[in-house]
């Protein structure tokens, strides 16, 4: 850090006095070797008729200004480094679509279960405990979540689509443990998979298919930050002499984080069958990266305006 000759003359008094500390010292000193203005001042404070230190408010200023940076630059790594863990454990644990194998899921058939254990309540307290009919599954183990997805034909009957996800750090787990899943009420029939690859697990075949797509929201989210960002940059750059360039500055930042928070999470895909998930994963890296881009701004201010 370099500092300016308004600074150093100001502290000039106390460097002569060796009142200051070592690290104010070695920046004074620094400064004297590139500039002959400040050696000749402190050439001349070497007669009997230099004024008595009166005040160390420069050198209060100076610590003041050094403490700030340093809580800066602490601020800034933590965020970054939040960023870059955040970032990977999302990467890491991203749900990925599980395709059809034989015996992914198999269906044991419809059994009797009692309301209370499949609803949570009881349906009467006169001792009767109601039964309900379910359709009991079996779902391997590394299946680790499952969308349902319900259509009803013109008919009436009952149509239920799945679509078993597992994340990344298990995606490669292939042993046979299974885990057990009910449907309730029953399905006329029960599909697995998305779109035109599609496993009958129960019932009689459709006349016709049912896809179960992506939602494509974070396209539209994505397109609208990069459009915002744009237009306040132009602005930034207009105003950039004024006053109140700041706030086209701050609200430039925004859009922005949201951009690079997306690719940093979803890549360069903009489709989601987890739409809340991403959505906050998105927004989250984007606040870090927000505060981040605003204390990295000051730290360069300040760096800038002691050159």
């Amino acid at each position: 850090m370099k500092l300016p000759c308004a600074v150093v003359k100001d502290l000039l008094p106390l460097y002569a006095e060796k009142m200051t500390e070592p690290e104010t010292r070695k920046l004074v000193d620094e400064h004297l070797e590139d500039c002959a203005e400040c050696r000749q001042k402190l050439a001349e404070m070497g007669s009997d008729n230099v004024t008595p230190v009166e005040s160390t408010q420069p050198l209060v200023a100076l610590k003041n200004e050094i403490r700030k940076r340093r809580r800066y630059s602490v601020i800034v790594a933590a965020l970054l480094v939040f960023v870059a863990v955040y970032t990977f454990f999302c990467h890491d644990g991203q749900l990925e679509p599980v395709p059809w194998q034989s015996g992914l899921i198999e269906v044991e058939g419809i059994e009797a279960r009692p309301y209370e254990e499949v609803y949570g309540d009881a349906e009467s307290s006169d001792g009767f405990e109601p039964m309900v009919d379910v359709l009991v599954l079996k779902v391997e183990g590394r299946i680790n979540g499952m969308n349902e997805s319900v259509f009803k034909d013109e008919d009436g009957t009952r149509t239920v689509i799945l679509q078993g996800w597992s994340s990344r750090r298990d995606s490669g787990n292939l042993l046979k443990d299974y885990n057990e899943m009910v449907l309730r009420p029953v399905p006329d029939r029960l599909l697995y998979g998305a779109g035109d690859q599609q496993q009958l697990l129960w019932g009689e075949p459709m006349n016709g298919g049912v896809e179960v797509l992506p939602r494509l929201a974070l396209a539209f989210y994505v397109i609208v930050a990069a459009g915002f960002a744009l237009i306040l940059s132009i602005v930034w750059i207009v105003l950039r002499n004024r006053a109140y360039s700041w706030i086209p500055r701050q609200l430039f930042f925004a859009p922005l984080s949201y951009v690079i928070a997306h690719f940093l999470i979803k890549g360069a895909r903009t489709e989601t069958f987890f739409m809340e998930t991403d959505f906050f994963s998105i927004v989250l890296t984007a606040v870090a990266l927000y505060v981040l881009f605003s204390f990295a701004w000051q730290i360069w201010s300040q760096h800038k305006r002691t050159v």
